[in-house]
């Protein structure tokens, strides 16, 4: 009997306790004193007692208390009010992003991570941070991204391995969006880093190693692309991911291509298209069309390459997505002077710069190579000068983004122009290509 008690004076000592805390922090929130919360209903020193856990309300008494807060009794009652409602107001900051409301989803992420960071709840403030940066990233605002990370990591909230593998990912993905490859590329190999300290979360992995095979898909490390595209059409097969395994199956087909295998590529290629087209996944219509398009005009045969990379063209204009215009009006102006039509060449190279100005530091490469191209037909035109301004345009844009191997090729292509000429600018040009390929080396961890 003495042991019932006991429990049953545990029990409600342990309300009071909630009570008095869901109490005290509604006020906090709500922004109200002890004096306006306990007028007209009880006395402040009996509100301190209560918020301190030392006493009960009646009920009546408690419900008017939870109106002026502008919560539900019940809310007050449970084990812990304020945790459980900001993670529903982050499930519907979550809801609201998969509708497509991202500034909505914004403002409710943006009110829990400010929330949960007063009352110290940490899991639920870094997973609110973790959303913002998602969708912060999602609407380009990737420098706001990049502070938050970084702020995060030199502060001191204590991150697990798991957070840091996440936070590390999205500023990856920041710094790639802002142009900025190498702290891209650092970023993802530092989250891959943090992957090999625990048992993560598959899901994470998988966009972990298709980010890792994009980056040096774009640095020219092929055959390391390869590898990483490998692994996460592995993941993706082990999830039954359908899309992302036509992703992982159409970039690992690009390396194929890259280093000769037509054949195979071609055959991946034709069964990713036809899966995508089956399933509407339009915009990897799109890019599986230009990477075939590509992949044709390599081979020579141009009226092929035409067909996809105008399809191509189509479905980005239809998504409007000018991010991926870039590549495929290159290789379009690349088609078009290759069968000696200058003059539409230089012409779908003045589009791409144009249409691609709005997103000009996420598409410098291709930028960077259209107007190399324009320098060669310079050359035909018999204008050297111009050419070699254009050459020079080039090499800039590759060496303010850390794009040495193509830094190498344009400085030594220009040096070797230089040269034929009996050009004294040779000698500087050949040194600026001696740098280039030493920066290349270095960055690629042989040097």
């Amino acid at each position: 009997m003495k042991i019932g008690v006991i429990s049953m004076t545990m029990a409600m000592e342990e309300r009071n306790r909630l009570i008095g805390e869901n109490l005290r922090k509604y006020r906090l929130l709500k922004g109200l004193t002890q004096d306006e919360l306990a007028e007209g209903l009880c006395s402040v020193s009996q509100l301190s007692k209560v918020e301190n856990g030392k006493t009960y309300l009646k009920r009546t008494i408690l419900k008017e208390m939870a109106n002026r807060l502008g919560v539900t009794v019940e809310r007050i009652e449970s084990q812990d009010a304020l945790l459980e409602e900001l993670s529903e107001t982050l499930q519907l900051a979550q809801d609201s992003h998969t509708a497509g409301n991202v500034p909505k989803a914004l403002e409710l992420t943006q009110e829990v991570v400010q929330q949960s960071r007063n009352f110290g709840y940490e899991d639920l403030y870094l997973n609110s941070i973790l959303l913002e940066c998602q969708l912060l990233n999602s609407v380009n605002q990737c420098a706001r991204v990049i502070g938050i990370v970084q702020d995060l990591f030199q502060g001191d909230v204590c991150l697990s391995d798991s957070y840091k593998v996440m936070f590390q990912f999205e500023l990856g993905n920041a710094h790639e969006r802002s142009g900025n490859l190498m702290d891209a590329y650092d970023a993802f190999s530092r989250a891959e880093s943090y992957f090999d300290q625990f048992e993560g979360d598959t899901d994470t992995r998988y966009k972990i190693n298709y980010a890792l095979g994009r980056s040096n898909f774009i640095m020219n490390n092929n055959r390391t692309a390869l590898r990483y595209f490998e692994k996460a059409e592995q993941i993706a097969q082990e999830l039954s991911r359908h899309l992302w395994l036509i992703r992982a199956r159409y970039m690992k087909a690009t390396m194929l291509k890259r280093l000769g295998d037509y054949e195979q590529a071609e055959i991946i290629f034709t069964t990713t298209l036809k899966e995508a087209q089956d399933n509407q996944f339009l915009l990897d219509v799109g890019l599986i069309n230009s990477n075939m398009g590509c992949m044709f005009l390599e081979k020579g045969e141009y009226g092929s390459a035409q067909t996809h990379l105008t399809r191509a063209l189509k479905v980005y204009e239809i998504l409007d997505q000018t991010y991926y215009k870039a590549d495929t009006l290159f290789h379009l102006a690349k088609l078009k002077y290759q069968e000696g039509d200058l003059e539409r060449a230089k012409e779908v190279i003045e589009k791409l710069m144009v249409d691609t100005e709005p997103v000009a530091n996420q598409t410098y490469i291709d930028r960077a190579k259209a107007i190399r191209l324009l320098s060669f037909i310079k050359r035909d035109l018999g204008d050297f000068e111009g050419q070699i301004t254009q050459l020079g345009n080039a090499l800039k844009i590759f060496e303010d983004n850390y794009v040495m191997l193509e830094a190498y090729k344009v400085a030594k292509e220009i040096a070797d122009l230089f040269f034929e000429k009996n050009d004294s600018r040779a000698v500087e040009m050949y040194r600026k290509a001696v740098q280039c390929n030493e920066g290349f080396l270095t960055l690629n961890g042989r040097g």
